[in-house]
């Protein structure tokens, strides 16, 4: 018997768990316990950014953009989209990146890295469908985080709905801050 059905009347011997967001629901035979997953979810983000900063600067090889964009992107499985681009004026031009699709470039500043580079402020977009002037180079992108630097803005596209916050600000910052030391 591979797979019991509804009248073989088996009852769990241990443990049933059901995964989702924001919360996790166990039941322990007559007994359900409520997690948060949200608290969970936003320390394996930590560790996750942890172990990225900690391979970007691994002392046998030098910081830059290609090595950061690789790293980043390869950790992070649910991104289609990491790279950096470059103000040249009245448009940005792609620098180094890692993505699923080409990027589109050169791009006017209409969009969410344009307005984050003129702004000089992070923007964190949740839906990019809700975006006025959202540039779209890959279809499957659904949420975005631009964080400006110097003369560069730090793009990241998600395949996944409202996948950024500000545990990624804080942990891309700080990456940038690498940058800009190396620069």
């Amino acid at each position: 018997m591979l797979y019991p059905s509804i009248e073989d009347n088996i009852s769990p011997n241990a443990v049933v768990a059901v995964l989702g967001k924001p919360e996790t629901i166990i039941a322990f035979l007559e007994y359900l316990l409520f997690f948060d997953m949200s608290k969970l979810q936003s320390d394996i983000k930590e560790t996750i950014y942890q172990e990225a900063i900690f391979k970007i600067k691994k002392p046998e090889s030098e910081i830059n953009l290609d090595k950061i964009s690789n790293i980043l992107y390869d950790i992070f499985e649910n991104w289609n989209f990491c790279g950096f681009y470059i103000n040249n004026g009245n448009e940005l031009e792609i620098s180094s990146y890692k993505a699923d699709q080409i990027p589109c470039s050169p791009i006017n500043m209409n969009g969410v890295c344009g307005k984050s580079i003129l702004s000089n402020n992070t923007i964190i977009v949740p839906n990019v469908n809700e975006f006025p002037g959202h540039i779209e180079c890959d279809p499957n992108s659904k949420s975005e985080i631009a964080i400006p630097f110097s003369n560069y803005v730090l793009d990241i596209d998600s395949k996944e709905f409202d996948d950024f916050d500000e545990i990624d600000e804080k942990y891309l910052k700080k990456i940038i801050d690498l940058i800009i030391v190396w620069f």
